[in-house]
């Protein structure tokens, strides 16, 4: 048995100028929009601090009037024991007035009981906290890396 084989044409090297540019093109594109992605991403995380500093200061204001009430009323104001280091009704009254949506602890008050010179404030993954010697507000960040479930 005889094999017919076909002569071997000739065909022109391909050409891959057009390829690699649209490729460059491509990854130029990718990259800028990760950078992009990244940058807007650190904003929305600044912007959502600066919303839990703002609630946080609208908290140690309403505290700062409920003490007034409070001491006016011959009443007191701190109570380490329960919960937010201040009295169940004290504690409504001032998420009511702040209408934030966090939590907070009286960690200390002035020497009279009724200012407020220490203060953490807690929204989502934001905890801020207040100084009152010398004045401070400081915003830190929770930021989960892993998250493993078994």
């Amino acid at each position: 048995m005889k094999l017919i084989t076909k002569p071997r044409e000739h065909t022109a090297p391909v050409r891959y100028g057009a390829v690699s540019y649209w490729l460059t093109v491509a990854c130029a594109v990718l990259l800028t929009a990760v950078v992009i992605a990244a940058g807007v991403l650190g904003l929305m995380v600044r912007a959502d601090a600066q919303i839990a500093l703002g609630n946080a200061k609208a908290v140690r204001m309403a505290l700062h009037t409920v003490s007034i009430e409070r001491y006016g009323a011959g009443l007191p104001f701190a109570d380490p024991s329960q919960a937010g280091g201040v009295p169940a009704e004290v504690y409504r009254e001032v998420l009511h007035l702040s209408k934030a949506p966090g939590d907070l602890w009286l960690l200390q008050t002035g020497e009279d009981g009724y200012d407020v010179a220490k203060l953490i404030y807690t929204e989502g993954a934001f905890t801020v906290t207040y100084t009152a010697d010398p004045a401070s507000w400081v915003v830190d960040g929770q930021i989960e890396l892993i998250h493993a479930v078994p």
